[in-house]
């Protein structure tokens, strides 16, 4: 399985999306282990939710890794692939965007920093418009398959 496939999205937006979020979540780390003071805030019930937020999104982001196995990628594989609707996936499309977006909104809350807020939101917003063009890859791809699924089971949660 190739890691690295076509971009379902403009790929200026999907790796400017991917390099945002990827940036919150290192200033979330960076920030909990105190080597940046981003943590200006004294919100507790934030902070808290920050956390929280973190976890879970560890968690649906490492489950939804071992549910997809080798048919994971960053974009769109050029090779066949199975159509996986085990795990988190009978929930859920998109658990690992779940955990992805969870992880951005840690950052968030944690802390309230305009720089972080912006790339945060700009990073939500892409990635829901790489799901769509995923969604239309999938439709195209698995057909009767997918849209049966797609009708049972919800886009997030």
């Amino acid at each position: 399985m190739k890691l690295i496939g076509k971009t379902p999205i403009n790929p200026v937006l999907f790796f400017s999306g991917k390099i945002a979020g990827y940036t919150t979540w290192i200033i979330f780390i960076l920030t909990v282990l105190q080597v940046l003071d981003f943590n200006a805030h004294s919100i507790i019930i934030l902070k808290f939710a920050s956390y929280s937020l973190f976890l879970i999104g560890l968690i649906f982001t490492i489950i939804s890794l071992i549910n997809l196995g080798n048919s994971t990628s960053l974009g769109l594989p050029s090779e066949s692939t199975t159509f996986k609707t085990n795990g988190l996936y009978k929930i859920s499309r998109n658990p690992m965007y779940l955990g992805f977006n969870c992880f951005t909104l840690a950052a968030i809350f944690l802390t309230l920093n305009v720089t972080v807020i912006i790339m945060g939101i700009y990073s939500l917003v892409v990635y829901h418009f790489i799901i769509l063009a995923e969604e239309e890859f999938l439709e195209q791809r698995f057909q009767k398959d997918y849209l049966k699924y797609k009708n049972k089971i919800r886009r997030y949660f």
